[in-house]
């Protein structure tokens, strides 16, 4: 064999069979705009648990929202999520709201997320991120009246 034509040829190859690989990327950019995600993180405890009876709640009264818990691996992980609009809800403490914010706190030096409360449960905020599909926002607001009665009922 040519070792020119080899050494030429490899890099090809290589890259073909990158290139034929599947990608699931776009799949979770689909997922995000179909369902109504409320974004939460495993070290702001309270928040998951909170987040999932919200989830049921919106389900159980405008089932087309389509509404899903998701939860983040650290706080600093829901803070890019929402600042690079891969997340439009989340519900977290108020302290981690207020410093992702404000940049302050463990994100200081950092740019600020413009967040909007929704609601105020106790200690935990449902926000939405500034930039969000007016559509999606409608919704969720439409649902959140009768989830709010539910879960006031639970």
């Amino acid at each position: 064999m040519n070792r020119r034509s080899f050494l030429f040829g490899l890099p090809v190859a290589l890259f073909s069979w990158e290139a034929m690989a599947h990608s699931p990327w776009g799949q979770y950019a689909v997922y995000r705009q179909k369902h109504l995600l409320i974004l939460s993180t495993r070290d702001d405890a309270a928040s998951y648990g909170y987040s999932k009876r919200l989830v049921e709640a919106i389900n159980n009264t405008a089932p087309e929202a389509k509404a899903r818990p998701a939860r983040a691996i650290d706080l600093n992980r829901a803070y890019n999520l929402l600042r690079t609009n891969q997340f439009q809800f989340a519900l977290l403490s108020s302290e981690n709201i207020h410093a992702m914010r404000t940049s302050t706190g463990q994100f200081s030096g950092k740019p600020s997320v413009d967040l909007k409360t929704v609601y105020q449960f106790g200690n935990l905020e449902f926000v939405v991120v500034e930039l969000v599909v007016v559509e999606l926002v409608e919704l969720a607001f439409d649902s959140l009246d009768f989830a709010l009665f539910y879960l006031s009922q639970c």
